[in-house]
């Protein structure tokens, strides 16, 4: 990898934060040293009764507290290098043991600029971000590569961020790079010399990390292997996935004052004593055990909910229940309840460390956030202690399964659970009868396992529904079972049917009915937020590949169905209102706010939106191609048409490369060339933003042909309300066309033909690329326009 005299380099490395490290400490020993030599004078002063002179002894009382105030420094910012040092090298060598190739492959990219293949993977625009037609490596995991291309252009827009080979990054200490930035100087002034406040806004920064940094831990890559292999490596991937959100942070925090300033000595040394400052660490640790512990617990598993262990997580959902009234036997039996699930998840490898969905730390995750998200009192209900118990054990086993794994391919498996599964378990085991009819020591028993005299008992190995024969289930069992139906999802009839059945039969049995739907509507809004509530967006794009591979959806749309579902989910009425209390943790809603703008900026239709919205404001007219083979049509007619504007969606990748090198040369203001896919974008381009739909098609029978006929179909017949209300679609053919198929094609009921007209362009429209010629063409543009008000009649 060559660098040139007009590029700049920073990198960092770990081995700096080593070197940082011993500086640190030998500052702590030498202030440690010096402490003692002018702490001498004084302590031997004191210790023979004589008085403090300060005329003489000021200079070695003050050069004693700066020696031992520096001690301190040198220790605690040895402490802070030293911890970010082993958690880059551990998350390293565990990456290793995931896929001991991981930095050594090799990997292409072609570059439009030098128009060369470079080695590593690097995101050029020639299709959108999360198209499917972005192929990238098996090795690389798009989420991680978004979030950390998405946290530095929040800094600095001209970013590139390129993956390569750990030998590869342009330093001697290849293997050690965490990142690499080159600043590539695009302007000169007159005499030749770099102008540092022009070059900074416009300059190129290349961010280069290496591979192991974004690898790919998706469960399907590993669960070839035996159970306790497996095991081993879901305990891994949770290690990795919980570790390199915390590496990017460093690397933001590092690297920040190089992309938004002139990167030199000043700000990298304060960089590094901002990172030691002791008095943010002296707090960071004092906190702990300062009075107010409980509470700053909770505050903790609010900030780190998708990440905290097990233990942690049943210790303050039990912790909020109690600030909540819930009494001391009624914790002391969810606390078994707990340790029971512990165990029976275990069983299926979905216990600590599991990285799939629907995991035991799901259904945690799931019963804290209910007992954040719902109010002690909401729409004239007021929610009792009772309430809160009945929906915490209903959240706790609203996904136990123990028939998971049934869905078997080769050595392969997904493990869903249904809802219908969960009912049918726990009215087998009568665990929800037990919670209620039994008390603390009885539901001890309940759960203990005898084998034989000779072998001890288990605790929490089994169940033991004959304890409760002859003895009738409570209400509270039924309302359980009723809550759970309602987080099934998507909630079909069958849940539908079978939660109203049961409300049916609570009815009049001194619980309110309308009480019940209101608590299961929470449960099942907890259920399906909290991914997006309790993450950050690299957590919850991790947790949304492991969902999509659990339900077997396909993974090219998890960007775009996860945003639509985010948007819908954010417009209802009721998760508003409780995320907009007070009460409700402001760490949640920043979460969900920064979860969703990553979802957000990654759907290709939003960034067409937030372009035409834009437009609307400079322009009298926007123009879309809405399947764009060749842009040499669109390239002849904006300039012809400054007061219009225009954009071209195009799919093909070479048609990308070979357009950008055209407009490379062209200053043309009023014309945006986008890649993606028309199918995925056109659906979700608001009503009415549109002006104009172009859409060419060609004389042959190509699978093209067949494709723009088929969006030109979609065109009239289900996108036709994102056309304005004096809106056109212009459709280009050539002379030659079967002029009568493309009539057949617009319905008389809905569109009137307004103009035909002929027009010579420069530049082949023919998709064959073997016919390309430059030579002038001749084509006729028909203009169609929705009829209004009933009018059916159409200009021939």
């Amino acid at each position: 990898m060559n660098i040139s005299k007009s590029t700049k380099k920073w990198t960092f490395n770990s081995s700096y934060y080593d070197y940082a490290s011993c500086f640190f400490i030998t500052l702590s020993f030498a202030s440690m040293i010096t402490t003692g030599i002018f702490a001498i004078p004084l302590v031997s002063d004191f210790f023979s009764g004589k008085e403090l002179d300060w005329n003489r002894d000021w200079t070695n009382l003050l050069f004693t507290i700066t020696s031992a105030l520096g001690c301190i420094w040198g220790l605690m910012a040895h402490s802070q290098f030293d911890i970010t040092t082993k958690l880059i090298r551990n998350t390293w060598h565990l990456c290793r043991k995931l896929d001991p190739f991981i930095g050594e492959y090799d990997y292409k990219t072609f570059d439009p600029e030098t128009n060369q293949l470079e080695d590593g993977y690097a995101y050029h625009s020639f299709v959108d971000f999360w198209d499917r037609e972005n192929d990238v490596p098996h090795w690389l995991d798009k989420g991680k590569y978004w979030k950390i291309l998405l946290e530095l252009r929040k800094i600095n827009k001209n970013v590139r961020l390129e993956v390569t080979k750990d030998a590869n990054p342009p330093s001697k200490r290849g293997k050690g790079n965490v990142v690499v930035i080159l600043k590539k100087f695009n302007q000169a002034d007159s005499t030749g010399k770099k102008n540092e406040s022009i070059d900074n806004k416009n300059a190129m920064f290349r961010i280069i990390i290496p591979q192991w940094l974004v690898i790919n831990t998706e469960y399907k890559r590993f669960n070839i292997f035996s159970q306790t292999e497996i095991n081993t490596i879901t305990n891994i991937i949770s290690d990795v996935n919980k570790n390199i959100p915390k590496i990017i942070d460093e690397i933001i925090f590092k690297e920040k004052p190089v992309l938004k300033h002139s990167g030199n000595i000043l700000t990298s040394l304060s960089t590094y004593l901002n990172k030691s400052l002791p008095i943010r660490i002296v707090y960071s640790k004092t906190k702990e055990i300062l009075p107010g512990a409980k509470k700053r617990q909770i505050q903790y598993t609010n900030e780190n909910l998708s990440s905290v262990s097990l233990d942690y997580l049943i210790e303050s959902i039990l912790l909020k229940a109690r600030t909540i009234g819930i009494n001391e036997e009624s914790l002391t039996k969810l606390h078994l309840l707990t340790q029971y699930l512990k165990k029976e998840y275990d069983k299926v490898g979905l216990g600590e460390g599991s990285s799939e969905y629907h995991n035991l730390h799901h259904s945690l995750e799931v019963a804290y956030m209910s007992l954040n998200m719902l109010p002690k009192e909401i729409h004239g209900y007021t929610i009792t202690k009772r309430d809160y118990e009945i929906m915490l054990v209903a959240a706790l086993l609203h996904d136990y399964d123990p028939m998971q794994g049934t869905s078997h391919y080769g050595l392969k498996y997904s493990r869903v659970p249904t809802v219908a599964n969960t009912i049918a378990e726990i009215k087998r085991k009568r665990i929800h009868d037990a919670y209620f009819l039994l008390n603390s020591e009885e539901l001890i028993r309940f759960f203990r396992k005898y084998e034989s005299p000779l072998v001890d008992t288990q605790e929490f190995g089994t169940a033991h529904p004959e304890m409760l024969n002859g003895k009738e289930p409570k209400i509270e069992s039924k309302i359980v079972e009723a809550l759970i139906w309602r987080t099934d999802y998507p909630f079909n009839e069958n849940a539908y049917n079978n939660f109203n059945q049961l409300l049916k039969e609570i009815d009049d049995q001194d619980f309110s009915v309308e009480k019940i739907n209101l608590i299961a509507e929470i449960l099942s809004l907890a259920d399906l937020s909290v991914t997006y509530l309790s993450s950050d967006p690299l957590l919850a794009w991790n947790r949304v590949v492991k969902l999509y591979e659990e339900l077997d959806f396909p993974l090219v749309e998890a960007v775009s169905r996860t945003d639509r579902f985010l948007s819908l989910f954010s417009e209802g009425s009721l998760f508003k209102d409780i995320i907009s209390r007070k009460n409700f943790p402001d760490v949640f809603r920043q979460k969900w706010d920064n979860v969703y703008q990553f979802f957000h900026e990654g759907n290709p239709s939003n960034k067409i939106n937030n372009l035409i919205l834009d437009a609307k404001t400079k322009y009298e007219k926007i123009n879309m191609d809405v399947s764009t083979s060749n842009c040499d049509y669109l390239i002849n007619t904006a300039p012809q048409n400054k007061n219009e504007y225009y954009i071209g969606i195009v799919k093909d990748k070479e048609e990308i490369i070979n357009t950008q090198a055209k407009l490379s040369g062209l200053q043309i203001e009023n014309l945006e060339i986008l890649p993606g896919n028309p199918d995925n974008i056109l659906p979700f381009i608001k009503d009415k933003f549109v002006d104009n739909f172009i859409i060419t098609i060609f004389c042959d029978n190509s699978e093209k042909r067949v494709n723009k006929e088929r969006i030109l179909k979609n065109l009239l017949h289900s996108y036709k309300s994102k056309l304005s209300q004096d809106g056109t679609i212009q459709i280009i053919v050539e002379n030659e066309q079967d002029f009568r198929k493309i009539m057949s094609l617009i319905p008389e009921h809905g569109f009137k033909i307004i103009s035909t007209s002929n027009k010579v362009t420069l530049g082949a429209l023919n998709s064959d690329k073997s016919k390309h010629t430059n030579h002038a063409k001749n084509v006729k543009i028909i203009t169609i326009q929705k009829l209004q008000n009933n009018n059916n009649n159409i200009q021939k």
